[in-house]
This record gives C-alpha cells, sequence and structure tokens, in this order.
C-alpha cells in the first residue's frame, strides 16, 4: 500500500495540471451553456436534452466540442489510471501524451470510417442520433468520473478504490450501450450487417489496435 501511494505522490506534479485543465474545460462548459449544461446533468431523465438540443450538425456546436474534448481526457485517465494499475505503463506524463494521441487518433479514425458506412448503408439520419445520444451519455458519465478521479487522486489513493471506480465507470458505459440498443432495437433488427460492423469494427477493433501498438 505504501509503494501505491508513493508512485501516486510522484505523479502529482503533471496530473494536478491535467485535472486543473478538465476542471477549467467543465467551468467553461457550464459558465458558456449555463441553461443547456442544467439540463444536461440531468443524468435520470435525459429525455428532455434529447428533445430540446438534438440538431442538426451537432458536433460543431461548442457545447458538444467542449464536452467530447473533456470526454477525451477523461477516457484517456481511465486508460492510464488502468493500465498503470496493472504495472503495464509508467507513470510518466509522455505516457500520458502517448495514449491520449493514440486515443484521439483511433476515435477519428473510428468516427470516419462509420459516416463512410453509414453513408453505403443509407443510414445516415439514424446515425446521427444513435452518436448524439451515445455521446451524450459517454459525456455525462466522464463528468462522473472526473469527481471521481479527483477523490481517488488527492483525497483516497487506494488501489482498491481506483479498482472500484474503474469497475463502476465500465458498468454505467455498458449500461448506456445496452439502454441505446434496447431503444433502436427496431432498426438493429433489419439493419443486422450496420450492428455487426458497428460493435466488431467501431467498437471492439479500435481498443484491439491500441492495446497492439502499446505491447
Amino acid at each position: 500500500m505504501e509503494d501505491w501511494i508513493s508512485r501516486t505522490e510522484l505523479q502529482r506534479d503533471w496530473i494536478s495540471l491535467v485535472f486543473l485543465f478538465n476542471f477549467i474545460l467543465l467551468a467553461v462548459l457550464r459558465g458558456s451553456h449555463t441553461r443547456q449544461f442544467k439540463t444536461f446533468i440531468r443524468f435520470i431523465d435525459p429525455k428532455l436534452y434529447f428533445k430540446i438540443y438534438r440538431k442538426d450538425n451537432f458536433l460543431l456546436q461548442s457545447f458538444t466540442a467542449l464536452g467530447t474534448l473533456f470526454l477525451l481526457i477523461n477516457l484517456c485517465l481511465g486508460v492510464f489510471y488502468c493500465l498503470t494499475l496493472f504495472e503495464f505503463g509508467s507513470n510518466s506524463f509522455s505516457f500520458f501524451i502517448t495514449l491520449l494521441t493514440e486515443i484521439v487518433g483511433l476515435i477519428f479514425l473510428r468516427f470516419v470510417s462509420l459516416k463512410i458506412c453509414c453513408k453505403l448503408l443509407g443510414i445516415e439520419g439514424f446515425s446521427e442520433i444513435f452518436l448524439f445520444k451515445a455521446l451524450t451519455y459517454q459525456i455525462q458519465i466522464s463528468i462522473l468520473s472526473f469527481f471521481l478521479f479527483l477523490f481517488y487522486e488527492f483525497s483516497y489513493p487506494s488501489q482498491e478504490f481506483l479498482i472500484l471506480i474503474l469497475i463502476l465507470i465500465t458498468g454505467l458505459y455498458l449500461l448506456s450501450q445496452f439502454s441505446l440498443y434496447r431503444e433502436y432495437w427496431g432498426v438493429f433488427k433489419y439493419n443486422l450487417l450496420y450492428l455487426i460492423l458497428y460493435l466488431c469494427t467501431f467498437k471492439l477493433a479500435p481498443w484491439i489496435l491500441l492495446y497492439s501498438i502499446l505491447k
């Protein structure tokens, strides 16, 4: 346990700046979109948010852009904690930046591939709605993960607590995905090719590729 706490102490200098940057992002997100943010954090009942803020080209909106950046950094933190927990990587800023670069690159490639496949399958309209809801759920989960990681890093640096956080975040993500698939099963069952491509190519392949790169 003492070794684990000592390792955490060594990484606080740079990781504090990462948390500070993400906190500023969250503050800007709330300050510049106060009404939307209040609706957005209604985690239990997101239907009102989907109804009001589902618009065309939602990815170009500043709220989505800031939220996605916030999500990517928190996702990278989660992967960083997971890998260093099992001593698969170093507790260094350079390793964190490498992870962030590779994750952003893989997600961008996945997004471009997804858009091309959806266009070929003629389901662009459906994919926009699905992506909007999936991204909303993921940003909401990233807000919770940010505060949990913050508490872990600066208040309770316990290995067991970190494992509990990672399990909780993974569980919430899987639950959100299950909710989406259940909601749109009527569409998926007539587009099984899309479902297979989405699950195998766009969900699993990027993480397998990331593992291969790091290995």
